[in-house]
């Protein structure tokens, strides 16, 4: 592994290259494990973060026009002892401009065929009676007052109080707490969708990587899964910002979510095939070079190699037909006497 693979602990840097080099799929094949798995943790919580606060803001905006329409619209009341009391002795409906609350009916003397005439109507959201409320378009749910305000020990108030209330709340530890809820919520909710997308996208790399006569292992798969779900999660990211805050909707977003990841691996996967041949063709290259450097080494070294050993054959023999003279007696000159 390069020096570069255990050095990347950027986040930013790591999400940039994902999306647009996809020549660095190779390292971080390569890299290990816990390193993608940190790196896919911090997008996550990335997406969480950044999806909570648009869905805190919009449902906070929306609760403050829903409590000042309220506000206006709803006749005075009071309750005492798990009976609602209203000025009216006919029923009240009130039209929210809001499509989160909807048509409320306040009705506290409807008689049953009166409640089964409004649980027909489904423009009707919110049905609030004498001593309970029935929400019409959630599957028709019924409770009792006394059965949510008693666990607040609240027995008694009027309009009035309940707005005084509403107005003391102190709104920072309010929001915080919606946020913390919501947070936890959609973070397991992506975390788990996330991962059985890149568990899917780990499976898709393996067999992509077979059909490239190329087989790669589980754990450099997935981590080629990991990095190829990073644009495809910042898009949805801004499609889930432009959703809440426009309402804007693309019909077929989760197709072109997976098709983008596809695209990804198998682009990854080609680039990472193409590159072990060119080092594999670099690799050839250089031992051609080698072996042609060798040859004509040894072309240059031989010749002088001959000359040097024709040397010490002369050498040699020079030296026998010395020590061969040494030996024979010299003439002096002179004639023996007999």
């Amino acid at each position: 592994m390069s020096e570069e693979v255990k050095k990347r602990n950027n986040f930013f840097k790591d999400l940039i290259r994902s999306i647009k080099d996809l020549e660095k799929y190779e390292e971080f094949a390569l890299e290990k494990p816990t390193e993608s798995f940190k790196y896919i943790l911090k997008l996550i919580l990335l997406l969480v973060i950044i999806i909570t606060a648009c869905y805190t803001y919009k449902g906070i905006t929306n609760t403050k026009k829903i409590y000042l329409e309220l506000k206006e619209l709803l006749p005075d009341f009071s309750y005492k002892d798990g009976i609602l009391y209203v000025d009216s002795e006919e029923p009240i409906i009130i039209k929210s401009s809001e499509d989160i609350l909807g048509t409320i009916i306040i009705d506290i003397n409807a008689k049953e065929e009166n409640i089964e005439q409004y649980k027909t109507d489904t423009d009707m959201n919110l049905l609030l009676l004498k001593n309970k409320f029935i929400l019409l378009n959630v599957g028709q749910l019924s409770y009792e007052y006394s059965d949510i305000l008693d666990a607040y020990n609240i027995k008694t108030f009027t309009k009035q109080e309940a707005i005084d209330y509403i107005n003391n709340i102190n709104l920072i530890s309010l929001y915080f707490s919606i946020y913390a809820i919501l947070f936890i919520y959609i973070f397991i909710i992506y975390f788990i969708k996330i991962f059985i997308d890149i568990f899917m996208l780990t499976i898709l790399t393996y067999f992509i990587s077979i059909l490239a006569r190329m087989r790669i292992k589980f754990t450099p798969a997935f981590n080629i899964a990991i990095h190829s779900s990073t644009l495809p999660i910042l898009l949805k990211l801004i499609y889930i910002i432009i959703n809440v805050f426009i309402g804007f909707e693309i019909k077929y977003f989760d197709i072109m979510y997976y098709t983008i990841s596809y695209i990804y691996v198998v682009v990854a996967i080609l680039m990472i095939k193409t590159d072990f041949i060119n080092r594999q063709l670099e690799l050839a290259k250089i031992i051609q070079e080698q072996e042609k450097a060798k040859e004509e080494y040894v072309e240059e070294k031989e010749p002088e190699e001959k000359k040097q050993e024709s040397d010490k054959k002369n050498k040699k023999k020079n030296k026998e037909e010395n020590e061969k003279n040494d030996e024979e007696p010299k003439d002096l000159g002179t004639d023996t006497p007999v």
